[in-house]
C-alpha cells in the first residue's frame, strides 16, 4: 500500500478581552496536528494502518470516519477500517482522529480495481486533443454482459460519419486475442453517431464467449481522419450465484452478526464485493467470475481472523460455502446451547467448505517421485513458545487454526516468524493451470504490526516458500498484565489433493533480549515505497489497461550512471536493534528468465550480483533497528542485463558489541530481499539509449531533466536491435515515474509506463527512418510530398492532354510517395499481426488518408497504391497526434523478425 503524506503543522491560540479591560486567555482550540493523503486502499478490504508510520501518537483515542467507511476502531496502535464494495468508480473516505487535544485527519481513495467506464486512451497529453466520454448501456452491475441490446454513444458527438471505418472487439482479459468482432454484430445510427447490438445479436455473442473477465475494446473513426476515439473498458460473462453461511464449530448458523458485512475478493479477476447478513447467518454474491476467492469476516477487532478460500469452476451456475466463527472473538456463535446438546460419537468439529455444479479441473499427472513426502512433524510448544501450522492436502477443502498465545506480564518482547511453504513449486508449468493454492495468516494483538496477509502460491513459483518475521516490542503492553495474542493460519489445495501447501506462524518471547551477545545481523524486512519525496507515483503505473500501461513493478536499474532525478523511499529493519550499521548495499538477481537471449549479452544476471557503493552516504534517518532513506538513488549494476524479473536484496555491514558482523543474503534471503507492495519480483528497466547499437538510433529532445525517457525492458530492447535501421525516441521514465491526477507520465505522455511502448520515426521509403520523411516538423515535409505528389500528377495529365501521347507516367514525386507508403504499410503490417502487438498509433488527418485510404488530403486517389485492405485491426489513427512517429505498445515481445 502505498501511502503519501503531506503533513502541515500549525497551532494556534486565541486571546479575548474581557469587560474591565483585563485579558485572560481563552481555552485554545484544538491544534490540527496533520492532514494526509492515503493512496490504493482496495475496496472490499480490511486495512490496519500503524499510527506511528502515520506520524501519530500510539495513545490516539478517538476516530470518526466520514464518506464511504462508516466503521473505523484504533487498536493496537492501528487505525483499522473495512472499505466498501467495488462500485467500479474511486470513492472516498475521511477520518479525523483525536489524541488529547490535538486532531489529525485523513483522507482515503479507494480505487477500483474493475473501473467500469469506458476510458479514452489518448497517447500525448500536449496535442490539445481529449476524446469525448463514451456511455455504453446495456451492461448490469459490474459490467456484466447479459442478453440485453447493447448501445455505444458519445457524449457531444453527432453527424459524424463513422460507419465504415469503426471497429470494436472483444479480447481476452490482460491478453490481445480476439473473440469477438463486435463490427459483425452492430448497427449505426446517423443521426447521433450511435452504433447498437440488438437482443438476439448480444445472446448470440454470449453463446460463444466462455465464463469469465475480457477486454472490449472500441475504435470509432471518421472517413477523413480528422476524427478518432479509441475507448477500453472491462467486460464480463458471469453467471454463478455465489451463497453461503456462517457457521459454529457444531454446525449452527451464526445468527448474532445480522447486518454485519463479508468480504469477497478474486486473486486474479480483482472482483472485491461486500454482502450484509441477515439473521440466520447468510449472505450472496450475483454475477460471480471464475476465479480462486477469499471470503473475510469484517471484524475491527480481529481483522481477517474469520476467512476461507475457495475456488470457483468454469462451468459452475450455483456455489454453496460455509465459513466457520471459532470461538474466543467475543462473537455469539450459539455454541452454549449447541453444549447441551449431546454430540453424535465420533463428530468433530465443522469445516469450512465448498459446493459447487461446475466441473473441476481435470486431474494432473504428477509422478510419485514429484509427491511430497509426510512433513516432518514440528517441535512440541514450550512455556515460551508455540507453533501454529497447518497443511491442505485434501482438494478444495479450507484447513484452518486458531492462534491462542498468552504473552506473560513482564515480557519485553516476542518474535513472530511466518512460513509458507509449497510443493507446487515440484509441478511443471504444464501441470500448474488452475491448481493454485492459497494461503493465508492474520496475528492479532500485537502493538503497531499488522501481520496479515493472504495469496496464491503461484507468486512462489521458483522459490517454494514465504517468510516473514518480526520482533515486536511489548514492554508497555505487559507492564502490569499479560498479553493475549490471537488469529489464523489456513490454507486450501486447489484443483486436487496433491502437493500441498503448509502455513505456519510461530510465535516465542524475548527476541530482544540477546541484544549485544548475538553475533547474527539479520535483515528483518526491506520495503520500497511510492510515492517518492517529489509525490510522483513511482514503479508501479496506477492507470493500467491492456491499451495505456501493463500493471507491474518496473525498477530502472542503472548500468553506467546513477541518476538522482526520481529516488525511492527504502526502508530497512533490522536486528538485533543495538547492532552499530556501518555499510548498506544493494544487490539484484534474476528470476522467471526467459528463453530467449538478447542479441550481444551473456543470459542474463543468474546469481546474485551485489553493488559496493555502500548506500549510507546518501541522506538518511536511523532508529534502533531501522534505517530510512528518503529519496534513494540506485548504484549502477554493470554487466549483463536481467533476462526476466529480478529480486533486489539488503546487504548490511557493522558490528555488535564490539565484534565485526555481517548480514548473510544467501541464508536469508526472504528476509533481506526489498518489497514492494508485498511483491518482491521487479521488472527491470534499462537505459535504451545507451546500448550499443541504439545510442545512435534517437530523435527528438532527451529527457535527461527527468531521469532518462528510454527505460526499456530487455525483450523492448531485443526488439529494437532487432528493427536493425528504426529510429525512436521516448519508451519510459526512469521508475515509471507518474504526474498529476491523471497518473500521466512525466514524459508527457498518458501510457509510457511499462517499459514497453515505443515511439518511432516513420519510414521514409528509402530503406531509412531518417528525419524529413519519417516525420520531422509534425509530418511537414511528408505533407509537401503528398502536395508535390499531386501537383506532379495534375501536370502529367494535362501535357498528355496538350500533346495526346499517352494519358499519364508517374514521376518522381509519385514514385517517392509511392515507395513511402509501401514501406511505412510494410513494417506496420508486419508488426501489427504480430501477437507480443498491443495497439499501433499513426497520425491522423494526411497521414491517415495516405497510409490507410490511399488518398491525397482532397480524398482524391493516389494511383497505383489503392487502399490498405490488409491493415491490421491493431493499426489505428489519432487525430491529433502522432505527425512525427507512430508508436507500437508492446507485450512480452521477443526479437524482431
Amino acid at each position: 500500500m502505498r501511502i503519501l503524506i503531506a503533513i502541515m503543522f500549525f497551532v494556534s491560540a486565541v486571546l479575548s478581552a474581557c469587560g474591565d479591560g483585563a485579558q485572560t486567555q481563552s481555552d485554545p482550540p484544538p491544534a490540527l496536528a496533520g492532514k494526509a493523503e492515503l493512496q490504493d486502499v482496495k475496496p472490499a478490504q480490511m486495512v490496519s494502518l500503524s499510527l506511528k508510520e502515520l506520524g501519530l501518537p500510539a495513545g490516539a483515542d478517538k476516530v470518526t470516519p466520514s464518506g464511504a467507511v462508516s466503521n473505523a476502531l484504533l487498536k493496537d496502535g492501528q487505525l483499522r477500517f473495512s472499505t466498501p464494495g467495488d462500485t467500479g468508480k474511486d470513492q472516498e473516505a475521511s477520518f479525523e482522529i483525536k489524541s488529547g487535544p490535538t486532531t489529525s485527519q485523513f483522507h482515503v481513495v479507494i480505487r477500483s480495481q474493475r473501473p467500469t467506464s469506458a476510458e479514452a486512451y489518448d497517447d500525448s497529453t500536449d496535442n490539445g486533443y481529449s476524446s469525448p466520454d463514451l456511455i455504453v448501456d446495456g451492461l448490469v452491475a459490474n459490467n456484466v454482459m447479459t442478453g440485453a441490446p447493447l448501445t455505444f454513444r458519445m457524449q457531444g458527438v453527432s453527424t459524424l460519419d463513422l460507419k465504415e471505418q469503426s471497429a470494436g472487439r472483444i479480447t481476452t482479459d490482460g491478453n490481445t486475442t480476439i473473440l469477438v468482432q463486435l463490427e459483425k454484430f452492430w448497427s449505426f445510427n446517423p443521426a447521433d453517431s450511435s452504433f447498437s447490438i440488438s437482443g438476439p445479436a448480444m445472446q448470440r455473442i454470449l453463446d460463444t464467449l466462455p465464463k469469465g473477465s475480457f477486454g472490449m475494446h472500441l475504435y470509432f473513426a471518421a472517413k477523413d481522419g480528422e476524427f478518432a476515439a479509441s475507448y477500453d473498458m472491462q467486460v464480463s460473462k458471469a453467471e454463478t450465484r455465489l451463497s453461503g453461511n456462517l457457521l459454529s464449530e457444531q454446525g449452527d448458523p451464526v445468527t448474532s452478526l445480522a447486518g454485519r458485512e463479508v468480504l469477497l475478493n478474486g486473486v486474479n479477476t480483482q472482483t472485491r464485493a461486500v454482502a450484509v447478513l441477515d439473521a440466520n447467518g447468510a449472505f450472496a454474491f450475483e454475477h460471480v467470475l471464475p476465479d480462486v476467492y477469499f471470503l473475510t469476516l469484517s471484524d475491527l477487532h480481529y481483522p481477517n481472523v474469520v476467512s476461507t478460500s475457495f475456488p470457483i469452476y468454469e462451468g459452475s451456475t450455483q456455489a454453496k460455502v460455509t465459513m466457520v466463527v471459532p470461538p474466543g472473538l467475543g462473537i455469539d456463535t450459539g455454541a452454549k446451547a449447541a453444549a447441551q446438546r449431546v454430540a453424535a460419537p465420533g463428530s468433530s468439529a465443522v469445516r469450512s467448505s465448498v459446493t459447487q455444479d461446475g466441473k473441476e479441473p481435470p486431474s494432473r499427472d504428477i509422478p510419485a517421485s514429484k509427491r511430497s513426502s509426510p512433513a516432518a512433524p514440528l517441535p512440541a510448544d514450550e512455556g515460551d513458545r508455540a507453533v501454529f501450522s497447518v497443511t491442505a492436502a485434501e482438494q478444495d477443502r479450507p484447513v484452518s487454526k486458531n492462534i491462542d498465545f498468552e504473552v506473560p506480564a513482564g515480557t519485553e518482547s516476542v518474535s513472530v516468524r511466518i512460513t509458507v511453504l509449497t510443493e507446487e513449486s515440484r509441478a511443471s508449468a504444464k501441470n500448474r493451470g488452475t491448481h493454485v493454492d492459497s494461503w493465508s495468516y492474520s496475528v492479532v494483538g500485537l502493538p503497531d504490526s499488522g501481520l496479515s496477509a493472504s495469496g496464491l502460491v503461484d507468486q512462489m513459483y521458483g522459490t517454494d516458500r514465504i517468510a516473514k518475521r518480526a520482533c515486536v516490542n511489548v514492554s508497555k503492553q505487559t507492564k502490569n498484565s499479560a498479553l493475549k495474542i490471537s488469529g489464523s493460519v489456513s490454507a486450501t489445495n486447489i484443483g486436487d489433493g496433491l502437493l500441498p501447501t503448509t502455513t505456519t506462524v510461530e510465535l516465542s518471547l524475548e527476541c530482544m533480549r540477546p541484544k549485544s551477545s548475538s553475533t547474527n545481523l539479520k535483515v528483518v524486512s526491506a520495503k520500497f515505497s511510492s510515492p517518492n519525496k517529489n509525490s510522483n507515483p513511482i514503479i508501479s503505473p496506477l492507470k493500467v489497461s491492456e491499451r495505456s500501461n501493463l500493471a507491474g513493478s518496473y525498477l530502472s536499474i542503472p548500468q553506467s550512471r546513477s541518476d538522482n532525478t526520481n529516488t525511492i523511499p527504502l526502508e530497512i529493519r533490522y536486528s538485533p536493534d543495538d547492532a552499530t550499521i556501518t555499510e548498506v548495499n544493494l544487490g539484484i538477481t534474476q528470476v522467471n528468465a526467459t528463453t530467449e537471449v538478447l542479441l550481444g549479452t551473456s543470459p542474463g544476471v543468474s546469481t546474485l550480483t551485489f553493488s559496493n557503493v555502500n548506500l549510507l552516504t546518501q541522506n538518511h534517518t536511523r532508529e534502533p533497528g531501522l534505517i530510512k532513506f528518503p529519496g534513494l538513488s540506485l548504484p549502477t549494476f554493470s554487466g549483463a542485463m536481467a533476462m526476466g524479473n529480478i529480486t533486489v536484496t539488503v546487504r548490511l555491514k557493522g558490528s555488535v558489541g564490539g565484534a565485526a558482523v555481517s548480514s548473510d543474503p544467501a541464508a536469508d534471503a526472504e528476509h533481506g530481499q526489498v518489497e514492494f507492495n508485498e511483491k518482491k519480483k521487479f521488472t527491470p528497466l534499462y537505459l535504451a539509449g545507451d546500448v550499443t547499437g541504439l545510442s545512435d538510433r534517437r530523435f527528438g529532445i532527451r529527457d535527461t531533466n527527468k531521469g532518462g525517457d528510454s527505460w526499456s525492458t530487455t525483450e523492448t530492447i531485443a526488439w529494437l536491435l532487432g528493427c536493425s535501421l528504426c529510429r525512436f525516441n521516448d519508451v519510459s521514465s526512469q521508475h515509471v515515474a507518474q504526474v498529476g491526477a491523471e497518473h500521466d507520465s512525466i514524459l508527457v505522455h498518458k501510457g509510457h509506463s511499462d517499459g514497453q511502448q515505443i515511439d518511432l520515426r516513420y519510414a521514409d521509403g528509402l530503406g531509412d527512418y531518417s528525419d524529413v520523411l519519417g516525420g520531422q516538423d509534425g509530418g511537414a515535409h511528408i505533407r509537401q510530398l503528398l502536395n508535390a505528389a499531386k501537383t506532379e500528377i495534375a501536370e502529367n495529365a494535362a501535357r498528355a492532354a496538350e500533346t495526346g501521347i499517352g494519358s499519364w507516367f508517374a514521376g518522381p514525386k509519385q514514385r517517392e510517395l509511392e515507395q513511402w507508403i509501401i514501406a511505412n504499410r510494410a513494417i506496420l503490417q508486419i508488426e501489427g499481426n504480430k501477437p507480443y502487438t498491443r495497439v499501433i498509433f499513426i497520425g491522423g488527418s494526411f497521414i491517415k488518408q495516405a497510409l490507410i485510404d490511399g488518398q491525397f488530403p482532397d480524398n482524391s486517389t493516389i494511383p497505383v497504391v489503392g487502399a490498405w485492405t490488409t491493415k491490421p485491426a491493431t493499426v489505428e489513427f489519432t487525430p491529433d497526434g502522432h505527425m512525427d512517429h507512430w508508436h507500437i505498445s508492446l507485450k512480452g515481445a521477443l526479437l524482431y523478425k
